[in-house]
């Protein structure tokens, strides 16, 4: 399962870019894989296992309240990189199990990433994977909030284990400071990691996810 995406728009931005800078633009047609890749000038990748405690909104039968909800997810990106080169980033939520005592199936499983601030976005590639259903994964990259949302729509049944795609992000870095990538969203009503529960009455619910604060995933020093 592999995909990737950008705008015509940004796809021609990210070309004039690299141009100046006398690296070669990406080819390829907007929302098709073709087997690219790209040459990251930049210092070796390091590998981050993050935790990520977040606080979540569910509704049941007469109420509401939230509760705690814990994810890892590991991350690669180059701890430097020269100013105006390409680089990348993977992202990778672990593994989770819907639990049967409380849920028939879950569904629009979303997480948000956020992109770096000082660091041009020029596309992306889904890889892995694991019982996801018969509908591909979505991406929406917000270029104005810097976010990339992966959605699964699912339904994926309780009890039996599902994996979010790995994201990699390729970027174009600015002219100097840390780039860096961290949790999207921005509260319980902009969750940064959601899903949609079919509780065992068949209702369903929201599981709408935030930590307290954003936490980061990788960083980058430009220069």
């Amino acid at each position: 399962m592999m995909t990737t995406g950008m705008t015509w728009s940004r796809r021609l931005l990210a070309a004039a870019a690299l141009a100046v800078v006398g690296l070669a633009a990406v080819p390829g047609t907007a929302g098709a894989d073709t087997g690219r890749s790209a040459t990251a000038t930049a210092t070796p990748g390091v590998t981050t296992a993050t935790p990520v405690n977040y606080s979540c909104y569910v509704t049941f039968p007469g109420g509401s309240t939230t509760v705690p909800f814990s994810l890892t997810f590991t991350s690669t990106a180059p701890e430097r990189v020269a100013a105006y080169r390409s680089f990348s980033v993977t992202l990778d939520p672990q593994q989770w199990t819907p639990d049967p005592k409380f849920n028939l199936d879950v569904r629009n499983v979303t997480v948000r990433y956020r992109l770096p601030a000082n660091a041009w976005y020029v596309w992306h590639q889904l890889s892995g994977g694991l019982n996801l259903g018969s509908t591909p994964p979505q991406v929406k990259v917000d270029y104005a909030a810097r976010t990339l949302t992966v959605t699964v729509a699912g339904p994926l049944p309780a009890n039996v284990p599902f994996d979010l795609p790995t994201v990699t992000v390729y970027l174009l870095s600015g002219p100097s400071g840390v780039a860096q990538t961290a949790t999207g969203g921005t509260s319980l009503t902009d969750p940064s990691w959601s899903w949609v529960r079919t509780d065992l009455e068949g209702v369903q619910r929201p599981f709408d996810c935030n930590p307290a604060t954003p936490v980061v995933f990788s960083s980058t020093t430009i220069g």
